[in-house]
C-alpha cells in the first residue's frame, strides 16, 4: 500500500535552485583591496620574517663572510653552550627580584590611592607613574651613579651610618639587586594605574554590604577586593611576565656594555644582541647570526612555555 505521503516524498523537488552569483572574489574587490595592506605587511614583516629566522638558524654567519651550513649546531650550542643557561638564570633570578614585588607593590598603592576622602591623590598618581613615561637609558645613568662604588650617594650615605662602601656594581648580586631595583621603580606606576582601573569597576555596594556586617579593612580586601581583581591580576601577572623576560636596556647600560662580574647582568635579549654584532666591553664576542636567531627561538620558547601557563591559571579562575 502506497500513501500520499510516500508518492509526495518520492516525487521531484519544484523548488527552484538558487542561482549561484557571478563574480566571486572580483564581485567583492573593493573589500579585498581594502584589507589587503594588513596582510601585505603582515607578510612583508611577519611572515617572512619568521620564515628567514628559520632557515638563518641552520646556519652560522658573521654578516660578511659566507655563510655555512651547520643543521642544528645552533640549537645544541644553546642548550649544551652553557652561555643560554646561565642568560636564562639570571633573567628568571631578576624577574623574582623586580617584578613580583612591582605587582605587590603596585596593588598596595593602588589600594590605598583609592581610598575615599584621600587630599591629593592625583598628584600621587601623577608622581607614581612619571617613571613609566622616563627614558630607560636616563633611568640606568641616575641608577649607575647612585650606586657607584666610588662616587655613588647610596654608599655616601650608608658611610654616614658607619658603614662601609658596598660594592653594588662590582658583585654578581649587587648588579641584581640594582637592575631589580630600576625594575621597580620604573614599571611600578604603569601597574598601579591598571589596578586603579580595576579596582573603580567594583561596585561601591559591595564594600558597604560587608561593612554593615562587620567586616574590617583587611576582611574586605582578601573576601572582595583580590577576587574581584583577578582577571586585572592575571592581566597583570602575564603583561609583566613577557617584560621581565625581555630584559635588556638596563644592564647593558647600566653596565657600559658589559655583562657585570660573572655575567651576573647578561640576560636573554642581551645575550642575542651580543651575538648580533653588540660586543661586550672586556669580551670579545664575534657575531654569529645563526646562533642569535637560535636564541631568539629559545626565547620564544620560554616565552610559549610561560603564556601556556597563564592560560592554565586563567582557565582556573575561570572555574572558580
Amino acid at each position: 500500500m502506497t500513501s500520499r505521503t510516500g508518492a509526495r516524498r518520492g516525487a521531484p523537488s519544484t523548488t527552484p535552485a538558487p542561482r549561484r552569483r557571478r563574480g566571486g572574489v572580483l564581485r567583492h574587490w573593493r573589500e579585498y583591496l581594502a584589507i589587503a595592506p594588513f596582510y601585505v605587511l603582515f607578510l612583508a614583516f611577519g611572515l617572512v620574517p619568521l620564515l628567514y629566522a628559520v632557515q638563518l638558524s641552520t646556519i652560522s654567519w658573521d654578516g660578511l663572510a659566507d655563510p655555512v651550513f651547520v643543521g642544528l649546531d645552533q640549537f645544541r650550542r644553546v642548550l649544551f653552550g652553557g652561555e643560554f643557561g646561565v642568560a636564562l638564570v639570571n633573567t628568571v633570578v631578576i624577574f623574582f627580584m623586580g617584578q613580583v614585588p612591582v605587582v605587590i607593590g603596585a596593588l598596595v598603592a593602588a589600594v590605598l590611592l583609592s581610598r575615599r576622602g584621600l587630599r591629593g591623590a592625583g598628584v600621587y598618581q601623577t608622581l607614581f607613574f612619571l617613571p613609566q613615561v622616563t627614558s630607560v637609558v636616563a633611568i640606568a645613568v641616575v641608577f649607575q651613579s647612585l650606586f657607584s662604588q666610588s662616587y655613588g650617594i647610596v654608599n655616601r650615605l650608608l658611610s654616614m651610618v658607619g658603614i662601609g662602601p658596598v660594592p653594588w656594581l662590582e658583585s654578581a648580586w649587587g648588579v641584581k639587586v640594582v637592575i631589580a631595583l630600576m625594575i621597580i621603580w620604573q614599571t611600578t606606576g604603569y601597574f598601579m594605574v591598571i589596578f586603579l582601573a580595576g579596582l573603580a569597576a567594583i561596585d561601591p555596594a559591595l564594600y558597604e554590604a560587608a561593612t554593615l556586617d562587620g567586616a574590617g579593612g583587611v576582611q574586605r580586601f582578601f573576601h572582595i577586593t583580590l577576587p574581584m581583581l583577578r582577571p586585572t591580576i592575571i592581566f597583570v601577572l602575564v603583561t609583566g611576565t613577557i617584560s621581565g623576560f625581555q630584559l635588556f636596556t638596563q644592564p647593558q647600560v647600566l653596565l657600559n656594555g658589559g655583562t657585570g662580574p660573572f655575567d651576573s647582568g647578561l640576560t636573554m635579549m642581551y645575550l642575542q644582541v651580543r651575538y648580533l654584532g653588540s660586543s661586550g666591553s672586556g669580551t670579545a664576542v664575534f657575531p654569529d647570526l645563526g646562533y642569535a636567531a637560535a636564541i631568539g627561538w629559545a626565547i620564544f620558547v620560554v616565552l610559549v612555555v610561560l603564556a601556556a601557563v597563564n592560560a592554565a591559571v586563567l582557565r582556573r579562575n575561570r572555574r572558580l
